[in-house]
């Protein structure tokens, strides 16, 4: 449920308070100034997060933020210094008692989604904790904020002035619908739970609505009838009620403060348990093995201030395993592709209904300005993905976006058209890359190419580190209040000494049982009649039983395993399950050692106990992750127009678990 859903839903079930709620209109200011801010986060000049993958299925994430409190405009600055004022009212302290040092701002640093329940403590430069408001203060002055601005909102309507409208009858003459919008804005954005579904206690039989129901009747029909003018409003409500601030008290004679918390992931390991539930052993082991050739591969998902100019993102691993691919991308580019893709629709049509006769005609001039217009910003935007292409070392090719490279050709090579008279015509509509066909296309090309994503590679890995560092390009007044970041890595086992390891190990428990047969047949061909029948008569079977369980069991006492939780256990799935086969195989032949079994069966067991720990050896030696293959970049999610132009129509991988910072999951 959305916000004004939510509010709906709380309005039909709170009871109808007998008063009205204690907010203060003092506090109702900063709460619109901490919302505001929140979504701004104009004070924020850098964010760098490192993100630490060790287990499958967890990470752990610390976020470093660079605050600059001189970026703070001047309400912004007065309200949150008022909200050290309104702290020290609730506790009996005057502000004029407190001394001048210890005067601080109250600043938002993030918005946090309210299904995470883990405590965050923020940390200075120094090491020192520092104060933060509790949700419930700052969720009472968010509420008070938001109910003045639905009153203020609502007061604007020109109906509010007129005194038989129920729009006047709610601002002026009737309290409790105001009452309980207030009480249903505080419940709301104070208690930790929030409704998920719908729920209407049912009237009793042989009633009628009474002067109750009336009142509740009133506050839906002005949520109704006013939705219009609660466009914007429904937003922040749905901000509000989405997310928690997290406010920290910053010292104000510092402008400049680096900060530090740690917050947790959500986690979609394989879409978790729920899907798992449904999926059999069989193909939850089959995609490890595949994992375990490939790769691990991580994605990750995050969102950051659509003011936010500089944004780092550093991923570590364990020390025995490597970081052989990482990239990142950004939406911060979609509302500009979205609304150029459009421009270039729209272009096309007047450019079919436009003629080209009159040349020095007012219409041909202002349709002339609209191509410069529309293709300037493209021209801009195909000159950033290529300069982002040679970046992370892959190509922009003019093959993957034809049309998109030859519009941008004809708005900056400044190539001009020779009339019939001799003249040179510099107008870009008299150029033949200029028909409304080849706009349509360059549009169609935007979209599915997902031109609106940008790239970066991180190509300077070092060891079991990597980095990505992102820096917003292009247009200066971004719209929406943020920008989606997904980021992908695949870890791949450094040492390669888990799979050389278990071969040595297979090898061994070969060699073992090999000559175990060769002992008791007395012939290296442990086949015929005369081998059969010495199988089937084995005097000392204890011995025997004991060389096949103390030697492999010895021997695997020795071998060095991954835990199966982490991510070098996961990648370790194969040789982990060559390993199993192989005790199982040895296991089976001394099974048919002690219960003196026929010479075939000890035959047969004999031979898989053999065979299989050879052919595990042969599966780990020439498994296709010992010749260092690179995962094409298609194959890894990467936008559509860093891929192989194409060529590579096979799928993205699935990703092994894939975490994300947002709360839609």
């Amino acid at each position: 449920m959305d916000g004004i859903d939510s509010l709906r839903h709380a309005i039909e079930t709170i009871p109808i308070p007998g008063a009205p709620p204690r907010l203060s209109r003092q506090g109702a200011a900063v709460g619109l100034a901490l919302l505001d801010t929140s979504l701004r986060l104009n004070h924020v000049r850098r964010l760098t997060e490192r993100l630490t993958v060790v287990e499958h299925g967890t990470a752990r994430r610390s976020t470093e933020v660079d605050v600059s409190l001189k970026l703070l405009d001047e309400g912004q600055r007065q309200a949150t210094a008022q909200l050290q004022d309104l702290i020290g009212q609730e506790h009996g302290e005057r502000a004029a008692s407190r001394p001048a040092r210890q005067r601080s701002l109250w600043v938002p640093l993030a918005r946090l989604p309210r299904r995470d329940v883990s405590p965050v403590d923020v940390f200075d430069s120094a090491g020192q904790k520092l104060p933060r408001l509790t949700q419930h203060e700052a969720s009472r002055l968010v509420a008070a904020g938001l109910y003045r601005l639905l009153r203020g909102i609502l007061a604007s309507d020109e109906n509010a002035q007129t005194a038989k409208h129920e729009l006047n009858t709610f601002l002026f003459q009737v309290h409790e619908p105001r009452w309980l919008i207030q009480q249903a804005l505080l419940t709301l954005l104070t208690e930790r739970n929030h409704p998920e579904d719908e729920f209407t206690p049912a009237p009793a039989a042989g009633t009628v609505p009474g002067y109750g129901r009336q009142c509740r009747e009133l506050a839906l029909d002005i949520l109704t009838g006013c939705s219009e003018l609660l466009v914007e409003y429904a937003y922040l409500l749905n901000v509000a009620v989405r997310d928690y601030m997290l406010v920290v008290a910053l010292d104000d004679s510092v402008e400049e403060h680096r900060l530090s918390y740690e917050t947790p992931l959500h986690v979609d390991a394989r879409q978790s348990v729920r899907q798992s539930m449904r999926q059999s052993v069989v193909q939850e082991q089959w995609r490890r093995l595949a994992s375990s050739r490939r790769g691990y591969v991580v994605t990750y998902e995050t969102m950051i201030p659509a003011t936010l100019k500089s944004y780092h993102l550093v991923a570590r691993t364990a020390p025995e395993a490597e970081i052989s691919r990482m990239y990142l991308s950004t939406d911060a580019d979609q509302h500009q592709v979205e609304g150029l893709a459009e421009d270039l629709v729209s272009l096309a049509e007047r450019q079919d209904a436009a003629p080209l006769q009159e040349a020095d005609g007012a219409r041909h001039k202002i349709l002339e300005l609209q191509a410069q217009t529309v293709l300037r910003p493209l021209a801009d935007l195909v000159r950033r993905r290529k300069w982002e292409a040679g970046q992370s070392g892959v190509e922009l090719s003019p093959r993957s976006l034809p049309v998109c490279h030859r519009l941008a050709a004809a708005a900056t090579t400044g190539e001009a058209v020779r009339t019939d008279s001799g003249e040179l015509d510099n107008s870009l509509r008299r150029h033949p890359e200029f028909t409304a066909a080849n706009l349509r296309e360059a549009a169609r090309e935007l979209t599915d190419r997902e031109f609106g994503q940008d790239l970066v590679l991180a190509n300077g890995i070092a060891d079991n580190e990597a980095r990505a560092y992102w820096r917003r390009s292009g247009g200066r007044d971004p719209r929406g209040d943020h920008v989606r970041v997904r980021a992908t890595l695949v870890l791949k086992d450094s040492t390669k000494s888990g799979p050389l390891n278990v071969t040595f190990y297979a090898l061994a428990v070969a060699t073992v049982s090999f000559v175990l047969g060769w002992l008791l047949v007395g012939s290296p061909w442990p086949y015929g009649r005369a081998a059969t029948e010495a199988l089937g008569h084995i005097g000392d079977g204890q011995s025997v039983i004991t060389m096949l369980l103390l030697l492999p069991g010895f021997l695997y006492s020795r071998l060095s395993l991954p835990p199966r939780r982490t991510v070098l256990g996961y990648l370790g799935t194969l040789p982990q399950a060559l390993v199993q086969l192989s005790i199982a195989a040895v296991a089976g032949f001394a099974a048919a050692v002690a219960t003196q079994s026929r010479g075939e069966v000890v035959q047969a067991t004999l031979t898989v106990a053999v065979g299989l720990p050879v052919i595990a050896a042969l599966v780990l030696f020439g498994q296709a992750s010992w010749r260092e293959s690179a995962i094409p970049l298609s194959r890894i999610g990467v936008p559509r127009w860093a891929g192989a132009g194409g060529r590579d129509r096979r799928k993205p991988l699935e990703a092994d678990v894939r975490f994300d910072s947002s709360g839609r999951w």
